[in-house]
């Protein structure tokens, strides 16, 4: 595969890129503390891979050949978080007609990652804390203790420190958890990493979508490095996903990955497009309004208020026909494409693309 480079930590069942000098040193704790019994506490932005190095904790572990679970501790209420981790006896509650076993029953043995841990509500936390520190438990409902041999790998994106300031987490779980910190940088301070994660997510998921597409152009992935991502590797994965969808050639070009940064991208919150407009516009087609010399004519807001809401929730045929429409402007003379581009907030090449679409369906 074209410029596909990968870092693979020593023993891991997964590659995990990064080229950065940032993801080396976050490569070498992992290396430093995996064989260890070490809990570990990783924390950084949603999407930067917390779950990944989680995973390849437990892989360079002497526990690798045992369990490895995953629970978000974000997903479940106050009361149903209890159950999940610890299990509950059958009559506990309304809706607990069996037993239950607990995340950390199943995962003993083996690892445990606990992914948005500050989401854990106080009760919660002390009963967290007994089994770090014991490794016992006892199932909501019932009264026996469980004792259990769990590692566990926690994380977050959020400041712990600032949380137990604030009284919404428990200082002595805090310095519980943080015994070792895995920092993983965002994707936008390691821009190097931008070009290998492309081009694996092209072959990784051009093989998903069976098609048979080998790499990415340059200019491409030029424009991917431009791009902050303030949704990490997850929204670089998303958008690669996206333009794959998009593609026609043999080679994501830098036309295709900028239609699905639109694509995925909400609008501006300052623009005319609030959510109870596009409520509005879903159940109304737009209405041409007159132009001075008595030309039929689509405002721009209206246009642009319309476009956004197919991409965001509209079918490839919806959008197709809706572009259609639009192809209509590029035949006034005093119309051109750029200006149409501009007054829709999108580029040449996504307006060429959608004409393209359009006239493939029409």
């Amino acid at each position: 595969m074209n410029g596909k480079t990968a870092t693979q930590i020593q023993n891991v069942t997964r590659n995990i890129i990064g080229e950065s000098a940032q993801m080396q040193a976050v490569f070498q704790s992992v290396n430093l503390v995996a064989p260890t019994e070490a809990t570990v506490l990783i924390t950084g932005e949603t999407g930067v891979g917390k779950e990944v190095i989680a995973q390849a904790i437990h892989d360079n572990s002497p526990r690798k050949d045992a369990p490895f679970k995953v629970i978000n501790c974000g997903a479940f209420s106050p009361e149903l978080i209890q159950s999940e981790l610890f299990g509950h006896e059958a009559g506990a509650f309304t809706t607990a007609i069996r037993k239950h076993r607990g995340i950390f029953e199943q995962a003993n043995g083996g690892t445990l990652f606990l992914d948005e841990v500050s989401e854990m509500s106080p009760e919660v936390q002390v009963k967290f804390l007994r089994v770090l520190e014991q490794q016992e438990f006892s199932p909501v409902g019932g009264e026996e203790v469980i004792e259990v041999d769990v590692r566990v790998v926690a994380a977050t994106n959020v400041n712990l420190k600032t949380a137990v300031n604030r009284k919404k987490f428990r200082e002595d779980l805090y310095y519980r958890l943080n015994l070792f910190r895995i920092q993983i940088p965002p994707l936008r301070n390691r821009r190097s990493d931008i070009a290998p994660l492309a081009h694996d997510f092209v072959s990784q998921l051009s093989e998903d979508y069976d098609k048979l597409i080998t790499g990415i152009t340059s200019e491409a992935v030029k424009y991917l490095q431009k791009i902050n991502w303030y949704g990490n590797v997850r929204e670089l994965r998303n958008v690669i996903e996206t333009a794959l969808i998009f593609a026609e050639g043999e080679e994501l070009k830098k036309e295709d990955v900028e239609i699905a940064v639109e694509n995925l991208n909400e609008p501006h919150e300052d623009s005319d497009t609030n959510a109870a407009e596009l409520g509005d516009s879903r159940a109304v087609a737009v209405e041409p309004s007159q132009e001075p010399n008595g030309d039929s004519h689509i405002t721009p807001e209206d246009a642009r208020r319309r476009l956004w809401e197919l991409i965001q929730t509209g079918t490839i045929s919806e959008i197709t026909s809706y572009i259609t429409l639009m192809r209509y402007e590029t035949e006034i003379p005093h119309h051109s494409k750029q200006d149409i581009a501009k007054r829709l907030q999108i580029s040449v090449p996504t307006l060429d693309k959608y004409r393209a679409l359009a006239e493939e369906t029409a």
